[in-house]
């Protein structure tokens, strides 16, 4: 955590990991009841896109470096949520959690990558736990936040909110590039 050059790939992964936390617990309490089905396919599409970009980033990664793919994975992820925000729209939701989940797969694989090329061999538990605890701690932090927020906004406003805040992660990612 001292050095800049694991500190920023784990600001911007933190950012979607804390999406993924309020999209997993949230997206069923903000769509709509009667679109139950909706909810299914939605946390279905985004697990699945997630997994094949996971896949594509590293093998586009291992081609042309992983580090290019930080700020799409990011930019990609934000999107998704703000398409999410219109909760009552079926479409909106299973598009946006589509985009979400390939950004946040993008996300996860190029910034442990870029962490692991960053340190020497010696030092892969230390990124394995900052990684691991950006996820967990991320994921956790945003959904105790977001239902504060949401109580307060609404689903739609809430989403857009994480959407905005999401891009505050734009400046370590710009500054890694």
């Amino acid at each position: 955590m001292r050095t800049g050059a694991l500190l920023r790939p784990i600001l911007v992964f933190a950012a979607t990991a804390t999406a993924a936390g309020i999209v997993v617990t949230f997206l069923p309490l903000a769509v709509p009841s009667a679109s139950a089905g909706v909810v299914a396919a939605a946390l279905f599409t985004q697990t699945a896109a997630s997994t094949l970009t996971r896949w594509l980033a590293g093998r586009d990664g291992d081609r042309h470096g992983s580090a290019r793919l930080v700020l799409p994975g990011l930019l990609i992820s934000a999107a998704g949520v703000l398409v999410i925000a219109p909760t009552a729209n079926p479409v909106a939701v299973i598009a946006g959690t589509a985009l979400f989940g390939a950004g946040f797969g993008v996300a996860q694989n190029a910034t442990l990558t870029v962490m692991y090329a960053r340190t020497p061999a010696a030092s892969y538990g230390t990124v394995s736990a900052l990684w691991n605890l950006a996820y967990d701690g991320g994921m956790g932090v945003g959904a105790a936040a977001f239902g504060l927020v949401a109580g307060s906004t609404g689903y739609p406003w809430a989403f857009t909110l994480t959407a905005v805040l999401m891009l505050t992660a734009l400046v370590p990612a710009l500054r890694d590039r």
